[in-house]
């Protein structure tokens, strides 16, 4: 009788298959994590513009027509305002648009506004900068719920938009001075992404 006996076949030996199986499988996920997150945010990134011609452009609904933008404006209430950061300005747009039927301005809520700069930079509109909004914000129009004396001359422009008829709403943004003249207005939505729309100054 021999004493040799047969050797045991070692962990790595008997989990050949399954760790073949990891190191193919675990740079896989890694890249597909990486490629669903970049597709997403890729997806979500507005880079097709849709330019806005002088003469008006039809989309999504409306008809836009080009935006009148003023830098530094004065408040539509005489008051002390608070001040800026330093080497930043307010900018404040107007954005004219048509319907020619009501049911579109539906389709047209949940737009926001921005400024764009040469270099790809966006700012959104600012929410505290009601002395300066002097008409409705956002892309619906409409009325407002304080009494007509409260907006003085402005209260003509809070009415609900007329089919047929330009209407103006505005944004009021606060940007870098060094930026200020170049901005460029523009509109997203988010279930017309990659596009938006493109105001040229």
């Amino acid at each position: 009788m021999s004493g040799a006996r047969r050797a045991r076949r070692g962990w790595f030996r008997k989990n050949t298959a399954a760790l073949a199986t990891l190191v193919v499988a675990i740079p896989l996920a890694g890249w597909w994590t990486t490629r669903s997150d970049y597709k997403s945010w890729y997806d979500a990134e507005p880079r097709d513009p849709v330019l806005v011609s002088a003469g008006g452009t039809s989309y999504n609904g409306a008809t836009w027509y080009a935006a009148s933008v003023e830098q530094n404006p004065q408040s539509s209430e005489r008051r002390t305002q608070d001040a800026l950061p330093d080497g930043t300005t307010r900018i404040r747009v107007y954005f004219r648009l048509q319907v020619d039927d009501l049911s579109a301005l539906e389709g047209l809520g949940g737009c926001r506004m921005h400024l764009r700069a040469p270099d790809g930079r966006i700012w959104d509109e600012t929410t505290v900068a009601g002395d300066y909004q002097d008409r409705p914000t956002g892309c619906t129009g409409g009325t407002d719920d304080k009494p007509s004396s409260w907006r003085g001359a402005a209260a003509q422009h809070y009415l609900k938009p007329v089919a047929g008829k330009p209407f103006e709403t505005v944004a009021v943004f606060v940007v870098p001075s060094s930026v200020a003249g170049t901005v460029q207005p523009t509109i997203t939505w988010a279930t017309k992404l990659p596009q938006y729309l493109a105001f040229p100054r």
